[in-house]
């Protein structure tokens, strides 16, 4: 064991991870390798985030991301080092070369420290600290210029072992004119704004990692092989256009996302959806856009470097078993994680059927109160989210989703996912599991639009469920306004009366107890549109010329699957 006084073997360890400082050697292999991978859409987020806070003259920032082993947090610390750093340096184009961040920083204002790598975790929490600071410390006096802002980047804290009170810790890291990006498994873990009381520092809320959504795997190119990108190879960056900028004046993506939370705004909604059905896309893109959204529900929303199948899935399967039987399960003290295994299987098997809790706690052997605390860590830990019934009449029952779809194949039976093991468009025709993944991969989508419809702050917006006598609306978004979105899910080989269930589905069924108590909101519930997902849109739409129809004076807005993944 080394002295706990010397940590001269930390800051060796550091110069080696931080290959940058030296380029007199001519190799950044490690970094390089990194660079040459597609960034996801996060790289591009985090980006414009730091430089829009240097543009606002942020003199000190903690930056804060959390996800799930596996899902790529390391890569985008390591990308956007590449990034950042001055472009004679590393050969980076991530996209928006326009941001002044982007190739401008010397490598010797960057500290990174992968601090699991680094073998932090074999210390005592002080001492890790102190070894850390000590790092850093070296990093400020021996490496950095004396003027000029500071990047240091700790990758995975939890290797600190951090209760709340030594979290203020990481504060006294940041000095003035210092950026701190940090990375952990789950918000409370870098989540700091509690403990800024002595920081001049301004702490952003923690940006969460999931799979990438469907509008990201296009523009990542995720389908370059697919006829709808032969034919068009600028498209991904038309889709992009309707995202995050105007196009000829119009951003229709964006202006359906902006205008869904009020009510007065959702016939502009509609009039959106109607033309980026309609005008936007032409036969093709959208016949092309079908196939890639049921691609998307063969691959998932995660891309390795392995190419092999069995490599990939046992990849998948390795992150997701070590982050629920080691990092997540040590970190909210879960003394029988094969329990958290057995929930994300649930959650798999039943993709959204409606459970009872007692059933699970029978099943589990365990009681209510521990069941909730598992489902509450696996929430946390963005791997298995809860929907529960909008109007509180059935609140011993919930619906539980993974929020990867490629989790609903590796933890389902072989019998049932047939056809869907590979990476590749299956030939088989086994249409009950596909509506499985469509219903999940909706679920996560509708979670994330629901951060734009709910409006509610650093409250996690619900998604919620309601039983007509014909059947399950099954996601409902709402705001504290009392707009209520409702979405039916209309996918093959669960088809049959979309219609009926929206036009039963009554908004003003909706309870809400106030934040922390158990006394009810008191909102007038409207939802001036009933949305129905469908796989397939009926004739009399797509002949019409409009996605909405009008049935016993209810307006009835028919969305494509594929339309409803682009706008969340």
């Amino acid at each position: 064991m080394t002295d706990p006084s010397d940590g001269s073997d930390f800051i060796a360890d550091a110069e080696w991870h931080n290959e940058w400082w030296d380029t007199g050697n001519g190799s950044l292999s490690e970094l390089e390798q990194t660079a040459s991978l597609d960034p996801r859409s996060d790289l591009l987020k985090v980006l414009q985030s730091i430089d829009d806070e240097r543009e606002d003259g942020t003199e000190s920032l903690v930056y804060p991301i959390y996800g799930p082993t596996g899902i790529g947090k390391t890569t985008l610390l390591q990308q956007f080092i590449a990034a950042i750093l001055d472009s004679d340096t590393v050969d980076f184009s991530p996209g928006h070369r326009d941001l002044d961040i982007v190739g401008s920083v010397d490598p010797r204002q960057i500290l990174y420290v992968p601090l699991e790598d680094s073998l932090y975790h074999l210390e005592p929490s002080s001492n890790a600290v102190e070894k850390l600071e000590n790092v850093i410390d070296y990093f400020r006096s021996h490496v950095a210029p004396r003027r000029g802002r500071k990047y240091i980047i700790l990758d995975d804290i939890g290797a600190l072992r951090l209760d709340e009170d030594e979290q203020s810790a990481l504060l006294d890291l940041v000095d003035d004119d210092t950026y701190l990006l940090l990375t952990g498994i789950v918000e409370s873990q870098v989540d700091l704004r509690g403990t800024s009381d002595s920081s001049d520092a301004k702490i952003n809320y923690p940006r969460a990692m999931l799979p990438m959504k469907f509008i990201d795997t296009i523009k990542q190119g995720a389908y370059d092989d697919s006829a709808l990108l032969e034919t068009d190879p600028d498209f991904a960056l038309r889709v992009e256009s309707h995202q995050t900028r105007s196009m000829d004046g119009e951003a229709l993506i964006k202006d359906v996302r902006s205008n869904l939370s009020e009510s007065e705004n959702l016939d502009d909604a509609v009039a959106s959806l109607n033309q980026l059905y309609f005008e936007a896309f032409s036969d093709v893109e959208r016949d092309g856009l079908y196939e890639a959204a049921r691609e998307y529900l063969q691959k998932g929303g995660i891309f390795l470097r392995a190419t092999e199948t069995p490599v990939k899935n046992e990849l998948i399967r390795s992150h997701l078993l070590l982050y629920l039987y080691k990092e997540l399960a040590e970190y909210e003290s879960i003394q029988r994680p094969e329990n958290l295994h057995r929930i994300a299987s649930l959650a798999a098997s039943q993709a959204g059927n409606e459970l009872r809790y007692t059933d699970i706690s029978d099943q589990l052997e365990v009681d209510r109160r521990t069941i909730d605390s598992y489902l509450s860590v696996l929430d946390d830990g963005l791997s298995v989210s809860e929907s529960h019934d909008f109007s509180l009449q059935r609140h011993r029952r919930t619906r539980l989703y993974l929020r990867n779809p490629r989790h609903v194949v590796l933890l389902s039976q072989r019998q049932e996912h047939h056809g869907f093991e590979t990476y590749e468009k299956t030939q088989s025709l086994n249409h009950e599991f596909e509506y499985k993944l469509a219903r999940t991969v909706a679920f996560d989508h509708a979670k994330r639009l629901a951060w734009r419809v709910g409006g509610s702050g650093d409250e996690d917006p619900q998604v919620e469920y309601f039983e007509t006598e014909s059947g399950t609306v099954d996601y409902i978004l709402h705001n504290e306004d009392g707009v209520t979105v409702p979405f039916v899910l209309s996918y093959h080989p669960h088809a049959g009366n979309a219609d009926e269930i929206a036009v039963e589905f009554d908004p003003t069924v909706g309870k809400h107890p106030k934040p922390g108590g158990e006394e009810l909101l008191d909102l007038d519930y409207e939802a001036p549109y009933r949305f129905i997902i469908a796989d397939s849109l009926p004739k009399e739409v797509t002949q019409s010329g409009s996605l909405v129809v009008e049935r016993d004076g209810v307006n009835l807005c028919y969305i494509p699957y594929w339309l409803f993944l682009l706008i969340c």
